[in-house]
């Protein structure tokens, strides 16, 4: 069985690829594009957000035809991004179409500090009811947890 090419629905998503690159993808159904007519060029901006929680526009691509994704590069590591997708009026004002998830860049640089792992309590459900593997007297009811400090030591 194929995929289909189209879905028909209005979606921009990013996804992040590394700490420095992030990509988007998205599509347009078939009544939002007659909607924009012909002369209507496509603009994707990427805004970042910072501690304040204000969105600034970091790039803006005009977009080549017939393109659906984009690669965003040398975008900052540790800081939350989301794109909007959109054309600017003929006043010059920039009209969104569709507006993306925010994601988070992850950091380039080691954790600092010793690392500790929880212990992490299992649930089980069975066709009995019963509601947690305790209550079912199973001894493998918790996974044990380890310090970095004594994963170095078991290799």
């Amino acid at each position: 069985m194929e995929l289909p090419r189209h879905y028909n629905e209005n979606r921009l998503v990013l996804m992040v690829q590394e700490p420095t690159i992030i990509f988007s993808y998205w599509e347009l159904s078939r009544g939002q594009w007659e909607s924009l007519g012909d002369e209507r060029f496509l603009v994707l901006r990427l805004y970042t957000t910072g501690s304040n929680r204000v969105s600034t526009v970091l790039k803006e691509v005009s977009l080549p035809p017939f393109t659906n994704d984009w690669y965003f590069r040398n975008v900052l590591p540790e800081h939350t991004y989301h794109a909007e997708l959109g054309y600017y009026g003929p006043e010059g004002e920039f009209y969104p179409l569709l507006r993306s998830n925010k994601v988070v860049t992850p950091r380039t640089r080691p954790v600092e500090g010793m690392v500790r792992f929880l212990k992490v309590k299992t649930v089980i459900l069975d066709t009995t009811n019963k509601d947690t593997a305790e209550e079912q007297g199973d001894s493998n009811a918790f996974w044990g947890g380890y310090s970095s400090m004594d994963l170095v030591h078991r290799s």
